[in-house]
């Protein structure tokens, strides 16, 4: 009998399993580099939510109608905008195959890996528009760069995830204004957003018009990484597209209820996410108090990122802290960023440890 050799379509493109998870975790490790919610109060509610979801969560298929109200809620949108999704990533492959017109992703680079990934699966340019020269990116690039070629998805990340940075609201209803002239779509990613003070206000005016989607996870907001579980924000015309793609179908009931416990708690979650934003000014001033040259960036996030004096001193802090279970990310050789180094905010007591391990560290090397 002749064998028939079955080939992935991807095999050409040389992809050879590069998105397999390689994933571990160490016994008391704390990882600071992905930017999970990393809060006492999220975790006690949330062991708490698990010993008291109904099995029947488990035993049948999701309904979802009170979570989307409930996310409608949160997101101050008609819930006729919303399509659920299990994490953002998978919202982001839908979106590139509901509108094949776009043939561009253009974006400030660095930014979240998952662009690079499904420009190259779903065969789409991936159009990197750099920082300026003093760092910072700036939305009238984006604009010119989308000027330049076909109809584009327009990505902005709302606070950026690398460096925190947050643009202004009216800076954001400029940049919709021309992609829409356009016939592009701007995509915009809110993922670390709760933990801009106001932040809602700044994307307000843009979402729910045509040729806007907002894409909201809610493993940072609410601490349901593990979770798998995000929502877009588009209009209902455009919503009817991604719905043909049948987004619900691998959304998880357990995740569902877990959203709707979070989401039924504003005032526990917004007292979290205010919490993280004081350690986050707590951190910065500790560490730029305890290692001359580190400068931290104004960050929007759950996290800071600073500038250091050359890349070995980045490299130097990576490691110390690996060594110690401290997972961070380094930064240095990214566009706009020569040296840096990124932090995601723990609990308080992780705060200082971090910052008494930094202190320790620097005081090794001056020997």
């Amino acid at each position: 009998m002749t064998e028939i050799a079955i080939e992935s379509p991807f095999t050409a493109a040389g992809f050879g399993g590069a998105y397999r998870s390689t994933r571990s975790r160490r016994p008391g490790e704390v990882n600071l580099k992905s930017c999970g919610l990393l809060h006492p109060s999220a975790a006690e509610f949330h062991a708490a939510t698990l010993r008291r979801i109904d099995p029947i969560e488990i035993l049948t298929y999701p309904v979802l109608a009170e979570t989307y109200a409930l996310v409608a809620r949160q997101l101050g949108v008609d819930a006729d905008l919303l399509v659920l999704t299990p994490g953002s990533d998978p919202g982001l492959g839908l979106l590139l195959r509901a509108f094949p017109r776009a043939e561009r992703i253009v974006l400030h680079t660095p930014n979240f890996g998952g662009w690079s990934k499904f420009a190259r699966i779903a065969g789409r340019t991936l159009d990197q528009v750099l920082p300026a020269e003093s760092g910072e990116f700036r939305l009238a690039d984006l604009t010119e760069r989308m000027r330049q070629g076909a109809p584009a998805f327009v990505v902005v990340t709302q606070p950026h995830s690398y460096t925190g940075q947050v643009h202004a609201a009216a800076e954001l209803e400029e940049l919709a204004e021309e992609v829409g002239r356009h016939g592009s779509l701007l995509v915009l990613d809110t993922a670390y957003l709760a933990f801009t003070e106001g932040g809602e206000e700044l994307v307000r005016g843009v979402v729910g018009r045509p040729h806007v989607v907002r894409v909201n996870s809610f493993s940072k907001s609410h601490g349901l990484s593990g979770a798998r579980i995000a929502a877009l924000a588009l209009h209902p015309e455009r919503a009817g597209h991604v719905f043909d793609l049948d987004p619900e179908a691998p959304v998880s009931g357990v995740a569902l209820a877990l959203l709707r416990a979070a989401l039924a708690e504003p005032e526990l979650f917004a007292t979290i996410q205010a919490d993280v934003r004081r350690l986050r000014g707590v951190f910065a001033t500790l560490i730029e108090d305890s290692m001359p040259g580190w400068r931290a960036r104004p960050s929007g996030g759950n996290f800071v990122a600073f500038d250091v004096p050359e890349p070995a001193t980045a490299a130097g802090a990576y490691e110390y802290l690996n060594e110690h279970a401290i997972i961070t990310r380094d930064l240095s050789g990214l566009p706009g960023m020569p040296a840096a180094v990124r932090i995601a905010i723990g609990d308080e007591p992780t705060v200082h440890r971090v910052a008494d391990l930094l202190t320790t560290w620097r005081r090794g090397r001056s020997l």
